[in-house]
């Protein structure tokens, strides 16, 4: 079946913002909220069988990271191939075979949790996490290129990509909450499973039905020149305007060897690494802090069903104040110690919670102390990102910047996990966030230290 393509056009001023974009806004938030609302009682749904069914006590919790894990970062080393394949084959034909395979992954998850025997089941989890992973970054990817293609038609840019991320920033704020709830009132971690797998399916309905394929119009010019081109025409003027059009409908064009030299730029490199240590002290908040306020039900009863709300409490804050934070810098025209502050405060907020007897009280207050601290990190860093790279690389430093937080939220699962897992007096809940507080404090003086020698403001 041959899809239709376009080139950009006039839009037609009848035609309104939601009639435009409402099914790319539909589809993103579906699909975030439905990955999102089975991330959470994911972790549940492993701790209770690898801690508890299979009686590996807090050991199991290694392999919940390690699993998870997987999935973070295959999430986003995929997003960077799966974007080069929405070039090719399109970008909606990639957001129905990521929600598709997404789909498949989650029913995958129900299918193991039948299986009795440790190796099988972590093998399958393994495989299922995984591939939801790869899933994330194709219908990512893909949704983020449709994005540019229909603001680039209709001229609003800022409006597509503010759906698109606002849709993201929805799914990590609500997603937690919705799945901890419909597991509490269908008790049932598998029925979260299967909702969201209606979720993702619903959504590549709406992908079908109301999004349409666009080409670039580089891409859709490019072609008629090539095939049109005759042996015999060697006019410079034409060989010029020939390549230009090349340029034009391969510039997005990225290798591994352009993330690796986003690190030239000194300045750059240390932004990516903040971006690094923001991703690892979000991620480990996100899934761990509900892990805990879970595992203390019998302490604190109202746990039984808020435990999820914590992740949305602190995703919510954080974007709130994003966008006030971004406004201040700009007046200001400081970034660093808003990003060393956020650090340190991010530390101090998992202290309320790990250094103080576990209350309803001292948990609200740390998921809205960590969002406030967590949003001046992330918002301080991609403001220094911006303004130290340029046009022609800036699209592979802010790739190299998906990358590596992703990369951190792995290594947040696969740390914090792996420090709960160790023996005696060294492991547990409590320490293992002690280690990562001092973590985030020795870095925060450290990028601190750079900014005072390097005249960083």
């Amino acid at each position: 079946m041959e899809e239709k393509t376009s080139a950009p056009s006039e839009p037609k001023e009848n035609q309104s913002f939601v009639r435009v974009f409402g099914g790319l806004g539909a589809m993103s938030f579906l699909t975030y909220m439905g990955e999102y609302a089975s991330f959470i009682i994911v972790l549940v749904f492993l701790s209770n069988k690898f801690v508890e069914n299979f009686g590996l006590g807090d050991f199991g919790y290694a392999f919940v990271g390690t699993i998870s894990g997987a999935f973070l970062i295959a999430s986003g080393l995929v997003a960077i191939y799966m974007g080069h394949l929405c070039d090719i084959y399109g970008r909606r034909r990639m957001m129905i075979i990521g929600c598709i395979v997404g789909s498949a992954a989650l029913l995958s998850l129900i299918l193991a949790n039948s299986l009795t025997q440790l190796a099988p089941f972590a093998i399958a989890t393994a495989a299922s996490l995984t591939t939801l992973g790869i899933a994330h970054g194709t219908y990512t990817a893909a949704t983020l290129a449709y994005g540019g293609d229909l603001a680039e038609k209709h001229r609003s840019m800022g409006k597509a990509y503010g759906l698109v991320d606002g849709a993201e920033f929805a799914g990590y704020a609500f997603g937690p909450a919705l799945g901890t709830t419909v597991a509490f009132l269908a008790d049932s971690t598998t029925a979260v499973f299967e909702m969201s797998t209606v979720m993702l399916l619903i959504s590549a309905g709406l992908a079908v039905v109301f999004m349409p394929e666009i080409r670039p119009a580089s891409a859709v010019l490019a072609a008629p020149m090539i095939m049109g081109a005759s042996h015999d025409d060697h006019d410079d003027d034409h060989h010029d305007h020939e390549e230009g059009i090349h340029a034009g409908a391969h510039s997005h064009s990225a290798t591994w060897a352009d993330y690796v030299n986003a690190f030239r730029t000194p300045l750059v490199g240390v932004a990516l690494l903040t971006t690094l240590v923001g991703a690892i002290g979000f991620s480990a908040f996100f899934s761990f802090v509900p892990l805990y306020a879970q595992r203390l039900e019998g302490l604190v009863p109202q746990f039984k069903y808020l435990f999820g709300y914590f992740a949305s409490i602190m995703a919510i804050t954080g974007v709130l104040f994003m966008v006030p934070l971004g406004h201040y810098e700009d007046r200001t025209e400081r970034r660093m110690p808003y990003l060393v502050a956020g650090l340190i405060g991010a530390a101090c907020s998992l202290s309320i919670v790990f250094f103080f007897p576990p209350s309803l009280p001292s948990f609200l207050i740390a998921a809205v102390a960590y969002g406030l601290s967590i949003g001046a990190v992330r918002v301080s860093q991609l403001v220094i990102l911006a303004e130290a790279s340029h046009p022609t690389n800036r699209a592979a430093i802010m790739g190299t910047n998906h990358a590596l937080e992703h990369v951190g939220y792995g290594l947040a699962a696969v740390l914090i996990g792996t420090l709960i897992a160790l023996p005696g007096a060294l492991g547990g809940f409590v320490n293992a966030f002690r280690i990562l507080s001092l973590i985030l404090v020795v870095a925060g003086l450290a990028f601190l230290i750079y900014a005072r020698w390097a005249k960083v403001k």
